[in-house]
């Protein structure tokens, strides 16, 4: 038999995950990584091994998390980026720990409760999304190579369903059946600040400065461009009779730059930090943050870290610091970060 070691998060994803590598005739090992100080996770994630009769194991990746999520995290947002903490996390810390874990536990697969397929495509392995799922979350695994992809199984790929995968763990008398799902934010204690935690993870607390429209006019003051992201239109501490948004966040001057909707609308977007799994087709598709649709694209390459992409349509709101994720079909091709459009 087969042995799988499954990242067990206390939630419902994972613990279904569970229940179908047992249907299909895995001996799955709960693995729970703490990240972050998160007793109740913990809790759960223990409840949930015990009611599906499971090995249990725990592993600490506290330190990793904050040397690769927290402080960049932290840095990015003080210099007006809006980064994803889970793309930061998946590579250098969830994966990792789980395939290490793996290899302690003598597992030869590992998997997670991800709505997401992985398949392969001219002889390597890919993240394939669910098409007809809400839920899908095949954008936030594009960062990861053959060496994760080749062992990892995901096996809510063939369901994709919340209500389905509810319904088999109400089934099963599973207590998290109906927990809620968790935050991006997961590490953010409900009584801290985005000031409070950039000040503990940089050093220094969060400046005020002027909040501005595109002609330099001084439209009012902010407490620090981490309370703002490109796009945002609510929340802005201006009064105005026209609809405004975040257009510019320049950490040098340490202003916020508002703007009517089109200047965030724009059909080229830069990325760095590329990561191309396979070489580039024709009528591929782009999507800019998790929850955006996506649109046709073209790709022109800058060597091998940066590139271009130029959209059919115009796209709102690319946000440096967000990925763009590129689709071939249904096949995650690559994606980079986005750092200016």
């Amino acid at each position: 038999m087969i042995k799988v070691a499954v990242g067990l998060s206390g939630g419902v994803d994972s613990a279904v995950s569970v229940l179908l590598l047992q249907q299909a005739g895995f001996e799955p090992i709960g693995v729970y990584l703490r990240m972050h100080q998160a007793e109740d996770e913990a809790k759960a994630a223990r409840q949930a091994a015990e009611e599906l009769g499971i090995e249990f194991y725990e592993r600490d990746l506290r330190a990793r998390f904050e040397q690769y999520v927290l402080r960049p995290f932290a840095a990015l947002y003080k210099k007006g980026e809006t980064p994803n903490p889970c793309l930061l996390c998946n590579p250098s810390v969830k994966f990792r720990g789980l395939l290490e874990a793996a290899d302690e536990l003598g597992c030869e697969k590992i998997a997670t409760g991800h709505y997401a397929a992985v398949g392969e495509l001219e002889g390597k392995h890919l993240i394939r999304r669910l098409p007809d799922s809400a839920k899908d979350q095949s954008y936030m695994l594009y960062g990861l190579g053959e060496e994760v992809l080749s062992r990892l199984i995901l096996p809510l790929g063939e369901w994709g369903d919340k209500a389905q995968i509810r319904a088999m763990a109400e089934e099963k008398g599973l207590s998290n059946a109906q927990k809620k799902d968790s935050l991006d934010l997961c590490f953010l204690q409900p009584e801290d600040s985005h000031a409070t935690f950039i000040e503990t993870y940089t050093g220094s607390a969060p400046k005020a400065g002027k909040i501005q429209d595109l002609d330099g006019n001084i439209l009012g003051t902010h407490a620090g461009i981490c309370n703002y992201t490109v796009g945002q239109r609510r929340g802005l501490g201006v009064a105005s009779d026209r609809r405004l948004y975040v257009c510019d966040l320049d950490p040098l001057k340490n202003t916020v730059t508002l703007g009517p909707k089109s200047a965030v609308e724009t059909k080229e977007v830069h990325i760095k930090d590329l990561i191309l799994h396979l070489p580039l087709r024709e009528e591929m598709t782009a999507k800019i943050r998790y929850r955006d649709k996506d649109t046709a694209v073209f790709i022109d390459l800058l060597g091998k870290e940066r590139a271009v992409l130029h959209f059919e349509s115009a796209k709102s709101a690319a946000a440096p610091g967000q990925s763009a994720v590129f689709y071939w079909q249904d096949w995650v091709l690559g994606g980079g970060i986005i750092e200016k459009f």
